[in-house]
């Protein structure tokens, strides 16, 4: 099949392409798959930069909860670079804007695979030395990512949207699984600094790999396209906008619960049930293993069910998990890895489920003319929200201390208090989806 080149409209469906080794038949080009690969080589380096690795070496190197918080609040935070940015979408094409701002990136991933290796600085040095890397990472992280969502809605039609996110997904999860293998393998034994080092490397190493398949990928360029995906869109005519208004309300509320995920149960694993690196590597590859299990069958019904029922079923079903996770850390069921294991298999499942329906759904409430505006400024209000929830969550679990209050079965401690209140908060917005429309679904009410 012909790959787009820049300057052409988007491409229509096409079909007959199976993908590796003929297990993902998709109704599009084999251009447009190129990004499936740019994703799985992406998560090797995103889930070492922005996981569980980076947030055991800053632990190792003297960071407190708060730090870990505002390690947790880069990413969020600076994805609010969107909103700026996407005012220059209209003199690049969605591809160049991408390429350029993930190929400066790497170079502040190669910097903090330095860092453990800085013996003659002290442990304070070097942690600083780390997260102003991770900070400057993730300010050409945040720019870039403008072009992304923009980008993939013009590549893929609507009608085969959820088949697209959960082929997607399927790849950034499996790239997570050799990724935290790899992690664990080089981890075991001692958490030596050269150890944190070379998985390191592995990051750097992912990132120039997909470089390679983001610039294969089918740019989107044309006059018109860009005329109208750029045009000016007030706040007022975005909030009157009832669908799109709505779903940034409850992925406010939902990001409330995402917020701390990937440094405070990482973080209760370490210092409380005293796992090594090496068993937290080894548990977190099973987080990404629950979501290649669901995601094709759940993309196919997606696009024929719409997104809301998925989004209630994996935030109840998260729900549940938190809720266990709650117990476990109160002191009512025994910690074990294999109940972790369980834990992350089925909690990975529920989250990437919501992940691809609350996606797809977004995608629907978005209209084409204006869309770079609508998209950034979506993503700039939920990310505010994601980067201030690790903040609090850090001073907050800073502040209790050694607290270890018993009432009834429960234990209070620290990070018990984190998982209840994250579970309550799971419990809200099941309740406060309800506000969801599905345009497509609904006759396009609300659509002004």
């Amino acid at each position: 099949m012909p790959v787009k080149t820049a300057g052409t409209p988007p491409e229509e469906p096409a079909s007959g392409y199976c993908g590796p080794l003929g297990l993902f038949p998709v109704p599009y080009s084999t251009g447009v798959f190129n990004f499936h690969w740019f994703q799985f080589y992406n998560a090797i380096c995103f889930q070492i930069i922005l996981g569980a690795p980076i947030v055991l070496l800053a632990k190792d190197l003297g960071a407190n909860s708060l730090i870990l918080g505002v390690l947790a609040a880069f990413t969020p935070l600076m994805t609010t670079l969107q909103l700026p940015a996407a005012r220059y979408l209209a003199r690049h094409s969605y591809r160049s804007f991408a390429l350029l701002g993930w190929s400066l990136r790497s170079i502040f991933i190669a910097t903090s695979a330095i860092v453990p290796l800085l013996f003659f600085c002290s442990k304070e040095c070097r942690l600083g030395l780390l997260m102003v890397s991770l900070f400057l990472f993730n300010v050409l992280r945040g720019i870039s990512t403008a072009a992304f969502m923009p980008w993939i809605t013009s590549l893929v039609a609507p009608p085969v949207r959820g088949r697209f996110i959960s082929i997607d997904h399927t790849f950034i999860n499996a790239g997570s699984v050799v990724t935290m293998l790899l992690s664990a393998l080089f981890m075991q034994g001692s958490s030596e600094p050269w150890r944190y080092s070379l998985v390191l490397w592995i990051s750097v190493a992912g990132a120039a790999v997909s470089l390679l398949y983001l610039r294969l990928t089918p740019d989107t360029r044309s006059a018109e396209h860009t005329a109208r995906s750029s045009a000016h869109v007030s706040p007022g005519t975005m909030l009157r906008l009832v669908p799109f208004r709505n779903w940034i309300l409850f992925s406010l509320l939902f990001a409330l619960v995402g917020g701390g995920l990937g440094v405070f149960p990482v973080e209760y694993l370490k210092v409380q049930v005293h796992f090594s690196p090496s068993l937290i590597y080894g548990l977190s590859a099973f987080t990404f293993l629950g979501p290649m299990l669901i995601l094709q069958w759940v993309g196919k019904r997606v696009d024929r069910s719409g997104s809301l029922p998925f989004i209630r079923g994996s935030v109840l079903a998260f729900a549940i998990v938190l809720g266990i996770w709650f117990a476990m850390s109160a002191g009512v069921i025994a910690p074990s890895w294999w109940l972790v294991l369980l834990l992350n298999v089925s909690g990975g499942a529920a989250m990437a489920a919501f992940n691809m329906a609350n996606g797809h759904l977004w995608m629907s409430v978005v209209p084409e003319s204006g869309k770079n505006h609508y998209f950034a400024v979506a993503t700039v209000t939920v990310s505010l929200a994601a980067a201030v929830v690790p903040l609090i969550w850090g001073w907050v679990l800073d502040s209790l201390g050694d607290l270890d209050f018993t009432t009834g079965p429960f234990h209070l401690r620290r990070h018990s208090i984190y998982f209840l209140g994250i579970t309550l908060l799971s419990v809200a917005a099941l309740f406060y989806s309800r506000i969801l429309i599905e345009p497509g679904k609904h006759g396009d009410r609300g659509r002004q």
